[in-house]
């Protein structure tokens, strides 16, 4: 059997990207014929690859930010691919969306498209006009000419499906099923940062960006006894700013895990007592999302604290597995949180529903929707 190539791209490290791995690895496993190489960038603090079943290339770029960061990147990969042999271009977001597709047609080669979030909406580029206007104009030419795209939930996926006038199919991005058999190295966990077992601990696992609901959480702690622990797992552009705001007001309950591989993640989210979610409607981006730590979350059994957007709405609509955050005011936050763990039995119904819920939200299942749709391509 002859083989044959995939190139699929990202901007990021690939350190915590479980989307792309998970495709990768879904690929590898029902298109044996075809050999994958995923490429994103090596900033100077990445963390090293695990060993994985497919090929890695990371691209060492001089610029870390900004428009140079995104001009170079998106060049440097034009060029490592118009080198390859001819293969099938996956490119995940619209930050790497064009050099994917000119190579597409000058090597009359598939394209498919994933994009991971309404990339033109995010709050970096509300009020910077012209920088997303550049995004519009890339977005708005490709995109009509597309004929496999991918997005990750179904509001999306009819959004862009309406506003191109193409076919967009929702592949969630949710966790493979897995069992909690990994207590005895969970409790490191607690140990390292000094959390006894009978304290609640909550995570917030993600980007650690702009309204994302941080500052107030963190100042939601300055009302909480301190029986209550918070570990932040991430980095993102107000990371430090968060790290400075936690020191003025001496918080000893808030703790910062940094950036982490996605396979050692399952160990912090497994040990904690419940997730929280707490992204702001201020932009559509947040707005229409459905974040994939959510589902992190419920398939480690714990209760989740949300926004109300209209996807998590929906989402505790329908399974129960936690509550809706009020309003964003640190005192309605903390409240909050001491409501959802004075009622034990409350807590354990939420817990149950979440064994239940996460049967459906597995990559398992949204693996043969992406499978099928890739199976009219490859």
């Amino acid at each position: 059997m002859k083989t044959k190539r995939i190139y699929i791209s990202v901007i990021n490290d690939l350190v915590t990207d479980q989307r792309v791995h998970k495709v990768c690895e879904s690929i590898c496993s029902n298109f044996p014929n075809y050999k994958i190489t995923l490429i994103g960038r090596l900033k100077k603090d990445s963390k090293p690859v695990n060993q994985r079943i497919y090929n890695v290339h990371r691209i060492r770029l001089r610029f870390e930010k900004g428009f140079k960061f995104y001009a170079e990147y998106n060049l440097r990969l034009f060029f490592y691919l118009l080198f390859r042999r001819r293969g099938i271009f996956y490119a995940n977001d619209l930050d790497t969306l064009l050099p994917n597709f000119l190579l597409s047609k000058l090597k009359g080669s598939p394209l498919i498209y994933d994009s991971h979030e309404y990339f033109t909406e995010v709050p970096e580029l509300i009020g910077r006009e012209r920088i997303r206007a550049i995004w519009l104009r890339i977005e708005s030419y490709i995109l009509p000419k597309l004929k496999t795209m991918f997005t990750v939930n179904e509001t999306l996926a009819k959004i862009y499906s309406e506003k191109y006038h193409i076919p967009v199919h929702a592949i969630r991005n949710v966790p493979k099923l897995h069992k909690n058999e990994t207590h005895s190295e969970e409790v490191q966990v607690r140990k390292k940062y000094g959390i006894s077992s009978a304290d609640h601990l909550i995570i917030y696992q993600g980007a650690v960006n702009k309204d994302r609901g941080l500052e107030e959480l963190i100042e939601a702690f300055t009302f909480l006894p301190s029986n209550f622990h918070l570990i932040i797992v991430g980095t993102g552009d107000v990371h430090q700013a968060l790290i400075e705001k936690t020191d003025r007001l001496k918080l000893n309950q808030v703790h910062f895990a940094g950036q982490i591989p996605f396979n050692t993640l399952e160990k912090y989210t497994l040990e904690a007592d419940l997730g929280v979610s707490l992204e702001k409607s201020t932009n559509l981006n947040y707005r229409f999302a459905l974040p994939n730590k959510v589902f992190d979350y419920i398939a480690a059994g714990i209760p989740i604290l949300v926004s109300p957007l209209p996807e998590l709405c929906a989402l505790l609509e329908k399974h129960n597995v936690g509550k809706l955050l009020p309003t964003h005011t640190p005192l309605d936050i903390a409240q909050t949180l001491q409501t959802m763990f004075s009622d034990a039995g409350q807590l354990q119904q939420w817990k149950a529903n979440t064994l239940k819920a996460r049967a459906e939200y597995c990559w398992e299942k949204e693996e043969q929707k992406l499978v099928g749709r890739l199976s009219e391509i490859l």
